[in-house]
């Protein structure tokens, strides 16, 4: 029992130091969280911070970890099988655009893997965007294209947006939704037959 006890306490203290580096990262950038940071917000010492990490890249990287897995829930939530694949795309891009907009060190992060030291992978959106462009060349609603080219413009297209918005710091939320509707409307729109 005391050991079950004390793995759950390891627990928690380790959740305590992701989520004080996340508070950290979000309001000074993540280039700004340092071990001495976290220690002197939470008042451990540093061998309790190195009990749990190595290092400031591997807080770092479970923080990428755990918010990507929040942001592919938020996306999951937005995806339906029953829409059609154009306005499945703009939910979608719009929840990351929203991301951007508010919590642009978040998207950094775990977007644009600004901080990481792992490998780039292809993102798993582009695979799951080429199958609904498939299915939906099949059903004739957008155009005849290669869809892992148009998965990957269309990704890299909104990416770009993104990082844009997130840069524009003078910008209201007005006005990038405004700004989302012509993206949405030159990119998403020009891959269908019809209006």
């Amino acid at each position: 029992m005391a050991r079950e006890e004390q793995k759950m306490r390891s627990e928690i203290v380790r959740r305590e130091i992701l989520d004080t580096a996340l508070e950290i990262g979000i309001r000074e950038g993540f280039e700004e969280v340092s071990i001495r940071k976290i220690i002197k917000k939470m008042k451990y010492s540093t061998g309790v911070i190195y009990h749990h990490f190595k290092d400031k890249q591997e807080i770092i990287d479970a923080i990428e970890e755990t918010q990507t897995e929040w942001l592919r829930t938020q996306i999951m939530e937005v995806l339906d099988n029953e829409k059609d694949i154009v306005s499945e795309m703009e939910a979608v891009f719009h929840r990351i655009m929203k991301l951007a907009f508010e919590e642009p060190e978040k998207y950094n992060l775990i977007v644009l893997h600004k901080y990481s030291r792992r490998i780039a992978e292809k993102p798993q959106w582009i695979s799951h965007l080429s199958e609904r462009l498939k299915a939906g060349m099949e059903r004739g609603l957008i155009k005849k294209m290669d869809p892992e080219k148009a998965a990957f413009a269309i990704w890299s297209s909104f990416l770009g947006f993104h990082l844009m918005i997130s840069r524009h710091t003078d910008m209201t939320m007005e006005q990038a939704e405004e700004m989302f509707k012509v993206q949405y409307n030159i990119i998403l729109k020009g891959v269908l037959y019809h209006e």
